[in-house]
């Protein structure tokens, strides 16, 4: 008999090879049958004799007896697994199909035999081959169920990459047939059925081409792709605003965010200014002709559960290189592209404005009418870690005018410093409060990128947000799920909050006085809507307005703190 490992000859009836000491005869899981190692089923009962492990059930589906293979497979414990439901490891999505089986095997005791996804104690979920047969010969009426089971996950693997290749080949012919042979006047319904066609090809919500304009200033959006009808445009945007995506775009090229939420809070406002949708993974491809960046070609998704594929990753990137001429095309006539005519931007577009508290008073495009970036917000300028030359610092001098309306707010930090941001380019500095004392309360902030903005100090220590919170406030050191009886409770709603305190209002707020200890309880309105429950000094009553400040140790926590970032 010849050794499956070694291929040194043994003597027939010999168990293991005298040279590695190999099994030579392989165990049948279900009716122990030795078997020739070169066997794939046993040839006693006919059973797989690669089966990963025997589980044996009952015929309400319980669990009364595993092999140690079955247990090595699901990474669980004999005791996690006796007595339980099969049903309880099934995946949700294969519940049906296992349910289906089981009642064909049951009424009619007929073998089943399928592919499932069953979850792993720790790991990712595996794909198995499960086999179910009664045991006995009188199949019908015996109490125990055997299940074979066959782990599929590499093999399973391997036939959706090999499917998803064969796809993305067919869809690259199909694309670049149906561009290239079309005329640059009817273009439009071409790119847009390509990029439909990439976007369901990589299970995204979005796909979408922008132009870099001639004088490398501006994103402009070319063409796009969206599940939703009622989805907006992409905004046009100064470089400048979205550096952060451009400056990884000129260093990565091809960049994959499998989910935004590891991205910094900058490039995420950024995102949200540029795209105006609520995105969870992102791919962007730089696309260049003869060494000049001409567009970004990308794909969006809402779903981060599952990760790019680089099958996806690939399309992206082949597509954008194969639409490089095109796009280089529309940026020489800039304006008239061949890919399809450029909407006009309403006001909001054109500026890229947005809600935040920091706004700028100078160089206001009035309404409809096109901002021209600073001289120095191009494609070029990127090369240098910024977007200009930081080796000057902001310059501050007096608001001529005094406290604008439109103004940045800054607060000073326990290091005596004050923060100064840049909403044209995202640059930070920081300054001291007595420098910026020295000037007034209102200073007026000279960027190195050339915009100019209004900052007012603000002498409160923390920086206070309006806000509307629903919660309950109690007279008192607790408040409980179930307020105590005679206790003075009532609803309120938050309507400023800093690190510091609070300011709510409430129909109970006579009850309440100066001086008051309360335990106020409210849930933020974050992605984790944390929960806050406090204990806070009242300071003032004015009418259904009450003023605290957070009491004791826990007057700042990091839940607060992260919440103001």
């Amino acid at each position: 008999m010849e050794c499956p490992s070694c291929q040194a000859s043994n003597s027939e009836g010999q168990k293991f090879c005298g040279t590695c000491g190999q099994k030579l005869e392989a165990t049948c899981a279900r009716c122990q049958a030795e078997n020739p190692p070169h066997y794939k089923f046993c040839g006693s009962c006919g059973a797989d004799l690669k089966a990963s492990g025997t589980i044996a059930l009952a015929r309400s589906g319980l669990i009364t007896q595993t092999s140690q293979q079955a247990l090595n497979l699901l990474g669980y414990r004999q005791e996690e697994l006796q007595g339980k439901p099969f049903s309880l490891f099934v995946a949700k999505t294969d519940l049906v199909v296992f349910f289906s089986h089981m009642n064909d095997l049951v009424n009619h005791a007929r073998p089943q035999s399928f592919d499932i996804t069953l979850n792993h104690k720790t790991k990712e979920p595996i794909s198995i081959k499960i086999e179910l047969r009664f045991d006995g010969p009188q199949a019908g009426n015996a109490e125990t169920i055997h299940v074979f089971l066959t782990e599929t996950t590499n093999g399973r693997f391997a036939a959706e990459q090999v499917q998803a290749q064969e796809e993305l080949l067919g869809l690259m012919f199909t694309v670049t047939h149906n561009i290239s042979t079309v005329s640059d006047r009817h273009a439009e319904h071409s790119f847009t059925d390509a990029l439909k066609k990439i976007c369901l090809f990589a299970k995204a919500d979005a796909c979408f081409i922008h132009r870099i304009n001639r004088q490398l200033k501006r994103l402009e959006p070319a063409y796009g792709w969206n599940r939703s009808e009622n989805a907006e445009r992409p905004r046009i945007m100064r470089l400048s605003q979205i550096k952060h995506a451009v400056l990884r775009l000129r260093n990565e090229k091809l960049v994959v965010i499998d989910d935004v939420a590891t991205l910094t809070p900058a490039e995420r406002k950024e995102l949200q200014q540029w795209q105006e949708t609520a995105l969870g993974a992102i791919i962007w491809y730089m696309i260049y002709s003869r060494g000049t960046p001409v567009g970004v070609i990308g794909v969006a998704k809402a779903d981060t559960t599952e990760k790019w594929r680089r099958e996806s990753k690939a399309l992206v990137r082949f597509f954008g290189d194969f639409i490089a001429e095109r796009l280089a095309l529309a940026a020489r006539h800039d304006g008239a592209t061949a890919i399809g005519p450029q909407a006009p931007a309403d006001a909001a577009t054109s500026t890229g404005s947005s809600d935040s508290v920091i706004r700028m008073d100078e160089r206001r495009a009035r309404a409809g009418s096109p901002v021209s970036p600073p001289a120095d917000d191009t494609m070029d300028s990127m090369r240098r870690p910024v977007l200009s030359d930081l080796s000057r610092p902001m310059l501050l001098e007096k608001a001529p005018g005094g406290r604008a309306d439109d103004h940045q707010s800054v607060y000073p930090r326990d290091d005596g410093l004050v923060l100064l941001t840049c909403d044209a380019c995202g640059i930070q500095e920081s300054v001291s409060v007595g420098q910026f004392e020295k000037l007034g309360n209102a200073v007026r902030v000279n960027c190195p990128c050339g915009t100019l903005f209004t900052a007012v100090l603000e002498k409160r220590r923390f920086y206070r947000k309006s806000v509307s919170l629903e919660g309950y406030f109690a007279l008192g050191d607790d408040l409980g799920p179930v307020p105590a009886s005679g206790s003075i409770w009532g609803p309120m709603v938050v309507r400023d909050l800093s690190k510091a305190g609070l300011r709510f209002t409430s129909e109970k707020a006579k009850l309440v006085h100066e001086g008051d200890l309360l335990v106020v309880r409210f849930n933020l309105d974050n992605t984790n809507q944390a929960l806050i429950h406090k204990s806070a000094r009242v300071v003032s009553v004015i009418g259904e307005y009450v003023g605290c400040q957070f009491e004791g140790a826990d007057n700042y926590d990091v839940t607060l703190g992260f919440y103001f970032v």
